[in-house]
């Protein structure tokens, strides 16, 4: 008797997890959404959606559409979008979040609280900046294989790489809900023709604002590494002025070791970052000269130089754009508290003294001998 009430038990365990089932069928699935400012301050989104119907027989119709509409404000953007496709929107498949920037500049607030509270909403979607308008770039080639799952490999690839960071909406909305914040860096997406997508480096934003400052491909590289931030290897490519000579060396960080130091005079306010960088790299490409011998200690010396100047390229960008990404001020708040309630950091970021220094090992120098 209690052996067939327990498989009755399991039978129905199963079957009553049928009952609320979300078919694709009948829906539009948003994989990408772009939001820009246009003209008389009209917030214009872009959506990629897939609409997939059923042909019978086990067979499906699958197409790739674009939509459009425009309002005052974010709310009710998503029922115009709803009331311009057929099925059932469901927004929980957009992994994509593409901000033009100009609509950036003013702020990604409303679209995050929107994304972030939306119960059917997506808190891992991946959220870039767009160089122009999103709408550019999310419209490429509609009715092809959906732009917004190429550019998803695309930052991966980057992220693999160390090139941007892995930044979603819900790793965003913690940044700027802090009141001792660390200020957001996003991957920024330029096009370069009618159907290419490039990553061209990071946006910096202060708080939720775009500054309108951004790092190429190659520096922002050296940002991640100045945050600690190496997730597999980091590939890079400089150019050493050896004299009267000009040479190139790509190369590839495989370990790194950070030494962060913050020094804040009490008295006169004057607060010092010192950021000592050791990375273990491997050389992937030296062109010299034939039959000559190389000498490590001095091309060690000079990519070191070299790195550490770019360094403090970085960090003056960063000044530049009162960017704090590598959380100075969330350091004073927890090791200077007293001081931290007494200073409008706003204005006091942009009087912090910078020291990075930068020393390479080479682990591998691969067929340069």
């Amino acid at each position: 008797m209690n052996k067939c009430f327990l498989i009755l038990l399991s039978i129905i365990s199963i079957l009553t997890g049928c009952w609320d089932q979300n078919l694709l069928v009948g829906k539009k699935l948003i994989n990408g959404v772009g939001f820009d400012l246009i003209e008389d301050n009209q917030i214009l989104v872009t959506t990629r959606a897939l609409n997939i119907q059923s042909k019978g027989g086990g067979q499906f119709d699958i197409q790739d559409e674009l939509v459009q509409a425009t309002r005052p404000s974010v709310s009710g953007l998503r029922i115009d979008i709803d009331n311009k496709l057929p099925g059932n929107l469901d927004i929980s498949k957009a992994h994509l979040i593409i901000i033009g920037e100009d609509f950036a500049k003013n702020g990604l607030h409303p679209i995050l609280e929107g994304e972030f509270r939306g119960k059917d909403s997506y808190i891992a979607a991946k959220i870039v900046i767009g160089k122009g308008k999103a709408s550019d770039i999310i419209s490429i080639e509609p009715g092809k294989s959906p732009i917004a799952f190429d550019i998803l490999k695309g930052l991966e690839a980057a992220e693999n790489t160390n090139v941007i960071p892995d930044e979603t909406i819900i790793n965003v909305w913690t940044k700027i809900g802090d009141s001792d914040r660390r200020d957001p860096i996003l991957p920024y997406l330029e096009k370069i023709e009618s159907n290419k997508i490039v990553i061209a480096g990071v946006a910096l934003l202060n708080d939720d604002k775009y500054t309108g400052f951004s790092l190429p491909s190659e520096k922002s590289t050296l940002l991640l590494l100045l945050m600690n931030e190496l997730k597999k290897v980091s590939n890079s490519a400089v150019i050493l002025n050896q004299g009267k000579k000009v040479q190139s060396i790509a190369f590839t960080t495989t370990r790194m070791k950070r030494n962060f130091e913050l020094e804040v005079d009490k008295k006169s306010r004057q607060i010092i970052c010192r950021i000592d960088l050791k990375l273990d790299i491997r050389i992937n490409s030296y062109p010299q000269e034939k039959n000559k011998k190389l000498n490590i200690d001095k091309l060690k010396n000079a990519l070191s130089t070299e790195l550490t100047k770019q360094a403090k390229d970085v960090t003056d960008t960063l000044l530049d754009a009162n960017c704090d990404a590598l959380g100075i001020g969330r350091r004073i708040a927890s090791f200077h508290p007293d001081i931290w309630k007494e200073i409008d950091w706003e204005e006091e970021y942009k009087y912090v003294q910078f020291e990075p220094n930068v020393k390479v090992d080479f682990i591998n120098t691969g067929s340069i001998y």
